[in-house]
């Protein structure tokens, strides 16, 4: 029997593959002679274990120019975002975006649950948030701003740095979830100022189940579940050391690859928005060309449902959006935020390009368009 190839994987922003230089590193923490608990102080097995923990917390530190002791280890950004906004204490207002990832807008009603009042900006067009907007809903009540670094959806950078001096000079909390970006530009979270970031370890080419939050030091949190004195209390439970391990391997990748990942993914990225142009003029690009993730093209195609056309191209491993907000019914909220209509919403595709594509892989996705944009009668 033929072998099933494989689709040409074009989906970087909902995963990343594991780096076989984080599967090396991980595998012997997967064996029996590991079975160590870090947190087992008073035998060598378990120093053992905490040491690997403690070099992967200085290697995700190291990524976004922090200290050791301000990385607590999580599920993945999901958790860490949830701690965030869930965890910190005596923020009586939280101002966030209309076009975050559904882990932190999904927060926002518990908050208001609890008393405390919330905000969401409107964006532009490409989907950023004005400085100037964020500066007007910020109040006299102690206040958290959760902006993410880039847009998961349609790539579009934020401008953290602005956002930051007015946090500064308002005295107000900023967390940034940077999940997105970390493979091709770098944060240096003391640079700008940041009081909490949250990262994924599985769009960092890393393992499923991992993350972490940036905790800046003196910044007191509140705990989301109890049950264990590990990392200081703040997040209980035993760390899985094979996934903190790669973690931190493939933090160390992304701090050595960054540059020139970026370059290389802008000239493709760019190759395949011309070849997808020169197939279907009509075409619309979502997101800000001049300040977008590299590795991300968000198009809509008139006239088509996305959904219905990607199950037609089985060889293109692709999304119409976040995958965390795959579930739910509609066109995407982003989208929508930008003031797209609804049908040039449903109508959009997101392409993910990432450390494996080649130009090849472009040139294949072109071509399968336009086969399949010719078989449609157009």
């Amino acid at each position: 029997m033929t072998p099933v190839k494989p689709p040409v994987y074009l989906d970087h922003m909902a995963s990343t593959p594991l780096d076989s230089q984080v599967r090396q590193a991980m595998a012997p923490w997967f064996e029996p002679e590991a079975v160590g608990n870090p947190h087992s102080m008073f035998h060598e097995l378990g120093r053992r274990s905490a040491e690997a923990v403690e070099r992967a917390r200085a290697q995700v530190a190291a990524l976004i120019a922090a200290r050791p002791g301000e990385i607590v280890f999580t599920s993945g950004a999901t958790e860490a975002n949830n701690l965030a906004l869930r965890g910190s204490r005596g923020r009586r207002h939280v101002i966030t975006s209309a076009v975050e990832h559904p882990s932190i807008l999904d927060c926002l009603p518990v908050l208001e649950r609890a008393g405390i009042a919330t905000t969401q900006l409107p964006v532009g067009k490409h989907g950023r948030v004005s400085p100037t907007d964020l500066g007007a809903a910020i109040d006299r009540r102690p206040t958290l701003i959760s902006i993410m670094a880039a847009n998961n959806e349609i790539g579009t950078i934020q401008p953290l740095a602005e956002i930051a001096t007015i946090c500064r000079d308002r005295d107000t909390l900023f967390h940034t979830d940077a999940s997105q970006i970390l493979t091709t530009r770098p944060i240096h979270v003391k640079t700008l100022g940041l009081d909490l970031l949250s990262l994924s370890g599985h769009k960092l080419y890393g393992p499923m189940g991992i993350g972490a939050l940036y905790v800046r030091d003196g910044l007191d949190l509140e705990p989301l579940f109890y049950g264990g004195a590990q990392q200081h209390g703040l997040r209980p439970g035993t760390l899985p050391v094979a996934l903190c391990v790669g973690l931190g391997e493939a933090c160390a990748i992304a701090a050595a690859r960054a540059a020139d990942e970026q370059n290389r993914l802008l000239l493709l990225r760019e190759r395949l928005f011309e070849g997808l142009r020169g197939i279907i003029p009509d075409i619309r690009r979502n997101g800000d060309p001049a300040s977008t993730l590299a590795g991300c093209l968000n198009v809509s195609l008139p006239g088509i449902d996305a959904a219905a056309m990607l199950l037609a191209l089985p060889e293109l491993a692709l999304s119409t959006g976040s995958a965390c907000a795959s579930g739910k019914s509609g066109p995407s909220h982003v989208l929508l935020a930008m003031g797209l209509h609804p049908r040039t919403a449903h109508a959009a595709i997101r392409f993910g390009l990432g450390r494996n594509t080649v130009k090849s892989d472009i040139d294949f996705a072109v071509a399968r368009f336009a086969s399949w944009w010719a078989e449609a009668g157009n």
